[in-house]
């Protein structure tokens, strides 16, 4: 009875490893960066990030009276945003300088996409949310900004995460664009 006993336990233990481990424990995001020249001319900022989402993961995998599985980015996400928002600053012709009066600093508040299951496909929900510091001569001033979309997948038994991951890149994208174009912060850096 003890053997039966031992063996239903590993039996049991090896279905719930298969199930969770059907995910990967991290995905690959890169956000692109499109930004035209022509909207700085040579003006030095100095640029920082700092990643305070409550969450290191960003994808939720919500399915029926399971535990929800958790997806990280492979690579650092604050890290992968600062050099995206450098590159395109750059591309715009701003010189990052370290030391520079005009600091900017990138904050990361919340970037998650719940993959919850439905019937025959899997909605997908994304929340993203960041702000930009910017600091200068006593003057500061804070521009939040927040991307939200929902998408609906496909799939029965799993979520495809490579069209997760894809779509966290394009909203991770939408909002360096909209970062790298908003006039107030074309106006605090310009106006040096």
């Amino acid at each position: 009875m003890k053997a039966i006993k031992w063996l239903m336990t590993g039996v049991l233990a090896l279905s719930l490893t298969a199930c969770a481990s059907y995910y990967p424990v991290a995905v690959d995001v890169q956000p692109t960066v499109d930004a035209k020249g022509g909207v700085y001319r040579g003006q030095a900022i100095s640029l920082s990030s700092q990643d305070k989402r409550k969450n290191d993961y960003i994808i939720q995998i919500e399915q029926n009276n399971k535990a929800p599985v958790v997806v990280g980015a492979s690579n650092n996400i604050k890290v992968q945003m600062e050099q995206a928002l450098a590159q395109g600053f750059s591309n715009q012709g701003a010189f990052i300088e370290q030391g520079s009066p005009t600091q900017i600093q990138l904050e990361l508040e919340e970037v998650l996409a719940r993959v919850i299951r439905g019937h025959i496909s899997y909605d997908v929900v994304q929340q993203l949310r960041m702000q930009l510091v910017l600091k200068r001569d006593g003057r500061t001033i804070t521009k939040q900004y927040r991307r939200s979309a929902q998408a609906e997948f496909p799939g029965r038994l799993h979520p495809e995460l490579d069209k997760v991951k894809d779509a966290v890149n394009e909203q991770l994208t939408l909002m360096l664009k909209d970062m790298l174009n908003d006039r107030d912060v074309q106006q605090f850096i310009g106006a040096q």
